[in-house]
């Protein structure tokens, strides 16, 4: 079972680098503007979408899959929030030029061409807005057969490091731009623990279905395993 199906049938909102309390975290230390028009990028389920909604923002969510996007908006009406969820594309955002003040991205932009994904979140930013994106990357140099498990397991081209992010970022034109990190994966089941999602939607049939706990458990062997090589990193970035 591929890593995204996984995740979706098990409806995560928790699966991006650091959790839901490096979600928390950046919000903490970086408040949004009021009343800020966000979009936010791979927003799966919704829960950093409904996070930010209801702290009175204009919130859009947008995601490739249509599983996810039909339980974010399960997650929404939950919450009573209102907030626009629509399938869409990283590399091909379906918006205007600078319509947004904040752009959101939690692990989206390894998973896609890179490339277009940023020249895309740039486009739709207004000029001086912001973009927030926390990606998984390489901490330490890796041996062949680790590097291969990873990219392999998460289907992606390559670990890139703190020097790859920083020369793309700037390279797309964010005049200012910062990433923070390296930062060390949590354990698995720390967040699960300290914020657990109340709005979680498991499907049924995913309690009998053995490629989902396979699937989960090759997830926890790697965050387990390779610690010492791969992180995460926080990209800030205006426009």
């Amino acid at each position: 079972m591929e890593y995204f199906d996984m995740l979706a049938k098990l409806g995560v909102g928790n699966a991006h680098p650091g959790g839901f309390a490096a979600t928390l975290k950046q919000f903490e230390t970086y408040p949004l503007p009021t009343n800020s028009r966000v979009l936010e990028v791979g927003c799966g389920t919704g829960r950093t979408s409904c996070y930010v909604a209801a702290q009175g923002h204009d919130v859009t969510g947008i995601d490739i899959r249509p599983d996810m996007i039909a339980k974010a908006k399960i997650r929404a009406e939950k919450e009573n929030l209102a907030i626009q969820f629509m399938e869409g594309d990283a590399k091909s955002l379906p918006f205007p030029n600078e319509s947004f003040d904040v752009i959101l991205v939690e692990s989206v932009s390894i998973f896609t061409d890179i490339d277009k994904a940023l020249s895309e979140y740039y486009r739709v930013l207004r000029t001086g807005g912001k973009l927030f994106d926390r990606e998984m990357m390489l901490r330490n140099p890796m041996p062949v057969e680790i590097n291969e498990e990873i990219t392999s397991f998460y289907h992606i081209e390559k670990l890139w490091n703190i020097h790859d992010w920083s020369a793309l970022v700037k390279a797309i034109g964010f005049n200012r731009s910062q990433i923070e990190g390296p930062f060390l994966f949590p354990e698995v089941s720390e967040d699960l623990f300290e914020h657990p999602d109340p709005y979680q939607q498991i499907d049924v049939s995913s309690f009998l279905d053995i490629q989902i706990w396979e699937a989960t458990s090759k997830y926890n062997d790697i965050m387990d395993k390779f610690r010492d090589y791969i992180g995460f990193i926080l990209i800030i970035g205006t426009k």
